[in-house]
Parts: C-alpha cells; sequence; structure tokens
C-alpha cells in the first residue's frame, strides 16, 4: 500500500521506522540508528540512512502530504465488503507542546491539567487490524471529529458501530451521500425515544448467544431501527456498584429512585438504519471491546502514549507511521492468537522473548535450524517459540514461552526400567553393598602375613643353641 501512494525510498523508509517501533516500544529517534544496525531489520533492508534528523524529515514530509496519507486510507478502505463493519472511536494522547496548535485540552483532560491530541481510528473487528487513522486537535468536539473523519477518508462503505458521544445527526449530509454507508449508535438512557417506543418491555431472548439476554425491536416512523438488550449479569454488576457508591453518610437509600434505576440496569439501547435481526445488532456491538484491546495495544505495548516532536506537522507525520506500527502489532498479535500463544503469556512477554533471539551477521538467509552455529546465547524457550511460529526449523525441546509444557511428547520408557526411589530421606553417603564391611577396632600397623610360618611361643633365647 505505501509503494502504492509513494516513491520506493519513502515507502521503505517509512516502513522500516515502523517496524523499528513495533519490535522496539517507546525507542527515542536518537535510538533509531543504534537499534537499526543491530537488529534484523538492519540486515533484511539495508543501506537506509536512519537516524534522528532523517526521521524527523520524514514525518514533516508526511505531515505536509495529505495526499500520501488519504490515498493510503483510501486503499485500505477499498478492500472492505460493502457489509463490513467499521469500528470508529477515538483515543487522546498526552501533548503539552507550546508549539503546536494540535496541542489543546480536552474535556476529560481540563481538570487534570494536560493538554492532549485526539486521534479518530477506523478499526475492522472481522480482521482485527486497524485500517486507518487521522489527528484532530484536542480540544476538538467527538462528533465533529468523526464527520471530517468519513469525509477526508472518503469512507463508502460500512456500518460505523460508534459510542454514545457519536450521534447520527452530526454525520447525516455523509450518509446521505454515502448510500452504502450506515450506522449502528448507542443512545443515552434518558434519550425520550427510549420510553415513547417501550423498550424497557422485552418481548424475547437472543439465540446462539451464551448469556441469556432478553430483546426487543421496533421500527420508527422515519425508518431507523431501535434495538434495546437487558443483560442480568451486568444489571448485577450496575447494581453492585450503585449500592456501593449511593447511600448517604448513615447508609439510607432512596427508594424512589433506586426503583427507577433497577428498570436501567443492565440495558443498553442501539439506534440504527439497518434492518437486521437482534442478534446481528448485538453481535455488531459486542465486537466493538475489540477497539479497546487495540488501544491498550498502543498506549501499553507500543510505548506511544505520549508524542516524541513539536510542530504540527511533525506531529501528524508521527501518528501516521504510528499507525503503520499499530496495523503490523495488530498482525503479530492475531498470529499469537492463531498459534495459542497467549494463554498465559502477553503480547509484551512473547516479544521479549523474541527480542533475546540473536544470530551472528554472517548466518545464511532462508528459515534457520534450531541446530545450526550461528545462533548467539540460544536460550531454549525463545526458539520454541520460534520453531512453534515457523520461524525456525527443528523440534520444540523445552517449554513454551507461555509456560506449558511442549506438545512434543516425551518418550516413555518400558516399566521395566522404571525403577522406585526407596522411602525416606537419602543418605549423604550411601552404602555401597558390593564392598565388604571394615573389621571393627583400629587396624594393626602392622598386618600379620598369611603366608609366613608362625613364630614359636615363648619369648626367644639371648644365645641361641
Amino acid at each position: 500500500d505505501l509503494l502504492g501512494v509513494m516513491e520506493i525510498e519513502s515507502a521503505l523508509f517509512t516502513y522500516v521506522v515502523a517496524l523499528i517501533k513495533t519490535v522496539k516500544p517507546g525507542v527515542k529517534g536518537k535510538r533509531l540508528s543504534t537499534f537499526y544496525r543491530k537488529s534484523f531489520i538492519g540486515q533484511r533492508f539495508k543501506g537506509i540512512n536512519i537516524n534522528s534528523n532523517t526521521a524527523t524529515q520524514l514525518y514533516r514530509n508526511l505531515g505536509m502530504d495529505k495526499k500520501v496519507r488519504t490515498d493510503f486510507a483510501k486503499k485500505r478502505l477499498e478492500r472492505l465488503s460493502k457489509d463490513a463493519h467499521l469500528i470508529v472511536d477515538g483515543m487522546l494522547k498526552e501533548d503539552n507542546s507550546t508549539i503546536n496548535d494540535l496541542s489543546g485540552f480536552s474535556s476529560k483532560s481540563r481538570t487534570k491539567g494536560i493538554k492532549n491530541i485526539s486521534i479518530i481510528y477506523a478499526y475492522d473487528p472481522e480482521k482485527r487490524e486497524i485500517i486507518c487513522s487521522e489527528v484532530f486537535p484536542g480540544g476538538f468536539v467527538d462528533s465533529a471529529a468523526y464527520s471530517r473523519f468519513i469525509q477526508d477518508n472518503d469512507i463508502q462503505n460500512g456500518i460505523l458501530i460508534t459510542d454514545k458521544g457519536f450521534p447520527p445527526s452530526q454525520i447525516r449530509d455523509e450518509l446521505e451521500k454515502r448510500p452504502g454507508l450506515h450506522f449502528l449508535t448507542p443512545l443515552k438512557r434518558n434519550d425520550p425515544r427510549i420510553s415513547s417506543n417501550q423498550m424497557l418491555k422485552f418481548e424475547g431472548v437472543l439465540k446462539n448467544t451464551d448469556e441469556k439476554v432478553t430483546y426487543k425491536k421496533v421500527r420508527m416512523k422515519g425508518g431507523n431501527y431501535l434495538y434495546s438488550f437487558w443483560d442480568p449479569k451486568k444489571a448485577f454488576i450496575e447494581e453492585k456498584v450503585y449500592l456501593g457508591t449511593s447511600p448517604d453518610k448513615e447508609g439510607k437509600l432512596d427508594s424512589d429512585k433506586l426503583s427507577k434505576k433497577r428498570e436501567q440496569f443492565g440495558t443498553i439501547v442501539f439506534l440504527s438504519d439497518v434492518d437486521m435481526t437482534p442478534e446481528e445488532a448485538y453481535a455488531c456491538y459486542s465486537d466493538r471491546w475489540i477497539i479497546e484491546l487495540a488501544f491498550k495495544l498502543i498506549k501499553n505495548d507500543l510505548d506511544i502514549h505520549t508524542t516524541d516532536v513539536q510542530d504540527d506537522y511533525t506531529v501528524i507525520g508521527e501518528e501516521f507511521v504510528n499507525t503503520i506500527a499499530s496495523m503490523i502489532s495488530c498482525r503479530i498479535l492475531n498470529i499469537f492468537r492463531d498459534k495459542e500463544l497467549m494463554e498465559d503469556a502477553s503480547y509484551g512477554d512473547l516479544m521479549e522473548d523474541l527480542s533475546e533471539v540473536w544470530r551472528t551477521s554472517d548466518a545464511p538467509e532462508g528459515t534457520p535450524d534450531r541446530e545450526d552455529k550461528y545462533w548467539v546465547h540460544p536460550f531454549e524457550y525463545a526458539l520454541d517459540l520460534m520453531i512453534q511460529l515457523d520461524l525456525c526449523t527443528g523440534q520444540v525441546k523445552g517449554q513454551k514461552a507461555s509456560g506449558k509444557k511442549s506438545e512434543a511428547k516425551e518418550e516413555q520408557k518400558p516399566e521395566e526400567e522404571k525403577v522406585k526411589r526407596p522411602r525416606g530421606r537419602p543418605r549423604k553417603n550411601p552404602i555401597e553393598p558390593e564392598k565388604p564391611k571394615r573389621p571393627r577396632g583400629r587396624p594393626r600397623k602392622n598386618p600379620p602375613v598369611e603366608d609366613a610360618p608362625k613364630r614359636p611361643r615363648g619369648r626367644p633365647r639371648k644365645n641361641p643353641v
């Protein structure tokens, strides 16, 4: 995709910087060159003049060239099917710069005295990866940013799954111009349309779901649809939280207020312009939690929760590279999940284990073998992980990085070879039954010679005959 929107040198440079950010979270500009030279990236993509100055210039060029960024997003969006789901959500990133105009106080950060920039992402829950992103000022209203995001990236198809801060009325014009674009958004619990359509009087139970969730579906006069759901597990949790925070100092409750709240605990109502089954509507919004995992990956595992540059263009350009690093990370995360490596290990743990695998620079190209001579301090668990990821050939010997035992079964010894250990604590100097016991007493200084004749009894004569 990068090669389709920019020159090969710029595309390669952008991709390499994104790779470094992926495998070396939180790397600073002045360390890019060092890590490029000592990692496999420098061996795979040779001859790139990468340092703090060239990286900053790359960010500035990308920030100034909006066509490159929008064409890149368009290429990725074109591959989405017409009925694809597209989660659109935003994330705040700390930026206390006094130089750029993007830094500003959001409604969430004003009380903390921290300035932010706002980044809107489009996420594909089917492929489980980020599609594109765009940077907005920290004080920009969410609904206006979403509208601009759709316009700038020319999103034509899909179902936009948003949160309560994004009313569809803000993108009415965009929806009319794009017949293939639809929405599914939750309503606030005090929305009058909920009571006027009696959405809390449920009519059925969802099929093909583990939870016993009740639902109701209503077609409104304008052609839109309302979908309401009640989850008993969530209702229990919400009531428990409410009871822990609402009583006064004497522990008394307002019974009327509690009764009204109980009607809303565990409920959620959606507004959509798509006619679908309640099961489909519930599944669409259930996928939205995935983007929260992606945001967690970006902030924690990639360690890019703050900006590392100053002026507007470099901020926009660096976030474009960070988005590509996030795309790569999402794909790596999908591989870890498909290989069932994340049951007892996190994404960061697995990446750290892989970073401990070193090879000499004169190693031949191609998939290496576990037993070749080009490994440097080869840790068994790391090589096991390499084999499970098809990055290395050979047999799994030790344990997986997750701590589970290897799937390779140990050869069982025949029953006759198995000898039980005797009970009790073993002796420090075990007895050797083959050797005869030493006779009691102190050994003689001059032991008798068995073959010599015995001396006659008595004292020998002084002058023998």
